[in-house]
């Protein structure tokens, strides 16, 4: 909290310095209070309302946007399932490299006219999403942009740098867009490692100290304009990233034994390029078709070396990825009682995967045969689908649909295999909105998950000592998922949503021994999980003049046969709690800013044939004080992690498996600490 306090001085000896310029700008300053939120069943958010939170981004701008989280999209099958929960002008960006945040990152407020919450039945172009928000952007053709530049202190002493810079024009009709990002993240890491038998008995301690660093640099362009009646939009992304780290770990047996050193080296890194393209155009009689087009291509690159005195570990894994995908859509908008969309959708994806994996016992290198190290993946898959929007009153809405897929997966290789596969995709939801400012939402929808076609080919995690062979037979797993959401708006600026939902899961996946006896990922059975989660943005004026607390907290229960024990158990990394909680108070007389925010501890499991690995990341505190009363930039002190970041994980190992007996276990703390950083962000 020193260093709080140390933050919070720096902004009253900012204040106090600048006391006479306020009192000259006080009448441009931003409003005490943001506007009154007008009402309806979907609340509008003008671009006054977040004056007070001096956003530089549309990504600034929906963080403070109450009661809304931002989503990227789940791992589902199907470019539309996947979809996250933001629109630009109504339409889904055509992105997946980077996500929604980094299309967000590149608008500059300036040019958000305001933002509109869906709650119900007008966000077809984000399936299964129960809030999404539309970022509604300005029609007039003046050029705009943003730059940022972070400098982040860690806790070895260094100051890792990242920039961004982009801006957006219109020229000849077309809006033009282009980012540049440059990024640097060190990850000082050091931990402790308490070794015993079956016993109980301590058998060995291990001191560990890692310097990892991530480096990412990122193009980014799009165009879009008028096109044969319609309106074309381009997107391109290019990205090179990866991360690499040298791991040094002592290690000091309990009987005297004298002291070893034991290096890890890790390199991975990643080339992609991704291009996608919509059209839409408007038919008449509120019709519309859009057609949506994808294509993206990585290289993966991985290496790992393992040295201890009389042994070594090498391993290099090679992945190539490709995905293409086309859909179309015909739909129906406007204020009409019945309002259809129809598409079809079809979608190719391959993955070349190699595995080279060799150990040295002290003689020479000898390769390792895992199954399935080299393999080819590819799927085919078609789907068309149907969503209809029934008004059935002033307050009453029915929403449903309904998807059929049908697809083929194709494995060759080491380990070869084809399989069909159809599902039906059906969906139901109906809203009522008693108030305005009140909607309440029962939905039920069946999804099925998007495979890993790494999951098909072999990996090698030497640090743990964990080779995982791969799996020709893999299945995407199907969930159902019933919902009861509660959706209410306050006030100038209050929300509160709570989310009731129970799932049931066909086909999960996790962890089992294949017949070649190697483990890997494989179908493990039936599982349910359930829970309740509730967002709320909590203006404070009453006690404070321009303070707010945010919450977000979930609680999750669930449940699955063990086919190891035959016992029931807990779904894998399935967290039993979370929670995270912001206060914010705005000074709009020091066009500043500060905040505090918590994320509570989590907890969860991952069973392996052979061990239970219970990890847990401890409560975090963060602080920041962010003002643009300095030469027109807004500039963010920011301190996260405040109480330090500490990491726990303990594996239990049994034998022969874990239906067998308790043979040892490893207990390892590791500690990052507090990261400091200064942001220099401003308009262009």
């Amino acid at each position: 909290m020193m260093l709080f306090h140390a933050m919070m001085a720096g902004l009253a000896m900012t204040a106090g310095a600048m006391a006479s310029e306020q009192e000259a700008v006080q009448n441009n300053s931003p409003p005490a209070h943001p506007p009154i939120v007008p009402a309806g069943p979907d609340p509008v958010y003008p671009a006054d309302f977040y004056a007070p939170f001096q956003p530089q981004t549309a990504l600034d701008m929906l963080e403070r946007t109450p009661g809304f989280l931002l989503s990227e999209g789940n791992s589902l099958r199907g470019f539309g399932g996947a979809a996250g929960n933001v629109l630009i002008d109504g339409q889904r960006p055509t992105v997946k490299a980077g996500g929604i945040t980094e299309v967000l990152r590149r608008i500059g407020a300036a040019r958000v006219e305001r933002v509109v919450l869906l709650r119900g039945t007008d966000a077809a172009e984000a399936q299964g999403q129960t809030l999404v928000a539309n970022v509604i952007l300005r029609t007039d053709g003046s050029g705009s942009g943003n730059a940022s530049l972070k400098l982040s202190h860690t806790r070895d002493g260094r100051i890792s740098p990242s920039a961004q810079i982009s801006h957006a024009r219109k020229i000849a009709g077309w809006q033009r867009n282009v980012d540049l990002s440059v990024e640097q993240v060190r990850y000082p890491i050091d931990g402790i490692y308490h070794i015993s038998d079956g016993n109980g008995m301590p058998t060995e301690t291990r001191h560990e100290r890692i310097i990892g660093k991530a480096p990412e640099i990122g193009l980014a362009a799009s165009t879009s304009g008028a096109l044969a009646g319609g309106t074309l939009t381009l997107n391109l992304r290019l990205n090179r990233d990866g991360y690499e780290s040298d791991r040094a770990i002592m290690i000091s047996p309990t009987d005297g034994a004298a002291t070893i050193e034991r290096t890890i080296g890790y390199d991975e890194k990643g080339r992609s390029g991704e291009l996608g393209l919509d059209w839409t155009r408007t038919l008449g009689k509120d019709w519309s078709a859009k057609l949506v087009g994808l294509g993206r291509v990585e290289r993966l690159t991985t290496n790992e070396d393992y040295v201890e005195p009389g042994y070594r570990g090498v391993s290099a894994l090679a992945q190539k990825p490709l995905e293409l995908v086309g859909r179309t859509t015909l739909t129906r908008g406007g204020d009409h009682v019945l309002r259809p969309e129809l598409g079809m959708e079809i979608a190719y994806n391959r993955l070349n995967s190699a595995l080279d994996y060799a150990e040295d016992n002290g003689s020479s290198l000898t390769p390792i045969t895992l199954a399935n190290a080299n393999s080819r993946v590819s799927e085919l898959r078609g789907e068309a689908f149907a969503n209809v929007t029934l008004r059935l009153g002033k307050r009453w809405t029915l929403e449903s649909g309904m998807a059929f897929e049908l697809s083929r997966i194709r494995v060759t290789g080491d380990a070869a295999n084809e399989q069909s596969l159809s599902y039906w995709k059906p969906s139901a939801a109906l809203v009522w909105s008693p108030r305005d400012t009140s909607q309440l939402r029962l939905g039920i929808r069946r999804t099925v998950d998007q495979l890993d076609f790494g999951d098909f080919a072999a990996s090698v995690n030497q640090a743990d000592g964990r080779p995982l062979g791969g799996n020709a037979q893999l299945r995407p797993a199907r969930v159902t998922r019933a919902l009861a959401r509660a959706d209410h708006r306050w006030g100038k600026g209050g929300a509160l949503a709570v989310e009731a939902y129970h799932q049931w899961h066909r086909g999960m996946l996790g962890y089992l021994l294949l017949p070649t006896g190697d483990e890997a990922l494989g179908t493990l059975g039936n599982a349910r999980q359930w829970g309740i989660s509730t967002q709320a943005t909590l203006p404070l004026d009453a006690a404070l003049r321009g303070a707010r607390l945010t919450l977000d907290g979930t609680l999750r229960g669930s449940r699955m046969r063990d086919p190891v024990t035959g016992d029931n158990r807990k779904m894998d990394d399935i967290a039993p709690r979370s929670l995270t909680a912001e206060f914010r108070h705005d000074v709009p007389k020091l066009r500043s800013s500060w905040g505090i925010s918590y994320t509570a501890a989590e907890q969860g499991d991952v069973f392996y044939t052979g061990e239970r690995l219970t990890w847990r990341d401890d409560a975090a505190f963060d602080a920041y004080v962010e003002t643009t009363a300095l030469a027109g930039f807004k500039t963010t002190l920011r301190a996260s992690a405040l109480n330090g970041q500490d990491y726990h994980r303990l594996r239990r190992f049994y034998s022969p498996s874990r239906a067998g007996s308790y043979s040892g276990q490893e207990q390892r703390s590791q500690w990052e600490g507090a990261v400091v950083s200064l942001t220099l962000a401003r308009a262009l």
